[in-house]
């Protein structure tokens, strides 16, 4: 599995907001440490594994949605393999229930609408809106933001929403940068101004090397994976722009109480026996712990 590569200073970019190519490789010199380890050393807890309903004992694990394309929390590994804080997680997870969590691999716009039809037992991950709450319950397990990246080369170093007029700005299609985006263009038309060029992408990466090709002007993203790919190729990208906190949370249909509760007790003994810091630390996420574990929060897409 690959291993972590995020720093400290990454870190802070995530939650203060200071301010890729496909899973880029670092320049220079980061420790590393091998995650791997830390799953592996997790055990199975026999009263929560208990809690696990019986046809997911009987069938020796779940499925999990996810879009393995915003590295460092999500991604797919030089080896193919999915990797990242939020994999890492829920299979430690896995491993107190004593259950395989079973990953497939989909699109963010596919995300939601699939779990809602219940074509899988959870999604993950996305952020957790009360608009996306309906029929899904949410664990909330990591802080999260979203940013604009552009070349590093690109006129400005700072951008407010009202710049974006008339550039070429991409997005992962089903994500709320989409709708901010809509907003966004539909403000600069109201003032006169030209609209902003959307482009809607399949997946984040596809977006990212968009901009480093000159095929977009930019891109709007998760915060943690437009801080990485900064970090990592800090001659190719920089942050111009960045907004409010969100929470990010494992999806549960409404329906599926009992798994919810099974795995939101895993998760919570992870946070108490250590894991969840280690495996933040093994990420370079530590200022993105969110070990309250909550179920739904109470942020709007327009809040």
């Amino acid at each position: 599995m690959k291993k972590a590569l995020v720093t400290a200073s990454a870190a802070i970019l995530l939650l203060l907001g200071v301010s890729a190519c496909d899973n880029p490789e670092p320049e220079g010199g980061s420790d590393q440490t091998d995650s791997s380890s830390i799953v592996e050393s997790v055990e199975k807890d026999e009263s929560i594994a208990a809690k696990l309903p019986k046809k997911y004992q009987e069938q020796g694990g779940f499925t999990v949605s996810i879009n393995p394309d915003v590295e460092p929390v999500k991604f797919t590994d030089s080896d193919g393999e999915i990797a990242g804080m939020n994999p890492d997680l829920l299979r430690a997870a896995g491993r107190v229930l004593d259950a395989e969590v079973r990953f497939q691999k989909g699109t963010f716009d596919g995300m939601v609408p699939g779990l809602e039809a219940k074509r899988f037992d959870a999604i993950s991950s996305v952020a957790d809106f009360v608009e996306r709450q309906d029929n899904i319950d949410f664990i909330d397990y990591l802080k999260n933001g979203t940013a604009i990246i552009t070349a590093a080369d690109f006129q400005d170093d700072s951008l407010e929403l009202k710049d974006l007029c008339g550039l070429s700005v991409g997005y992962a299609r089903g994500t709320s940068q989409q709708g901010s985006l809509e907003e966004a263009s539909k403000a600069c038309v109201d003032n006169g101004d030209p609209e902003i060029s959307m482009n809607g992408y399949g997946d984040s990466g596809a977006g990212i090397l968009a901009v480093e090709s000159s095929a977009a002007d930019a891109f709007w993203g998760d915060l943690p994976q437009m801080s990485y790919n900064v970090q990592q190729s800090p001659d190719a990208f920089k942050i111009v722009y960045d907004e409010r906190v969100s929470i990010l949370g494992i999806g549960i249909h409404k329906d599926n109480t009992e798994f919810r509760d099974a795995l939101h007790a895993a998760l919570l003994k992870l946070v108490e026996d250590g894991t969840y810091d280690k495996l933040l630390a093994s990420w370079g996420l530590e200022d993105a712990a969110h070990p309250e574990m909550n179920i739904n929060s109470d942020l709007s897409l327009e809040g």
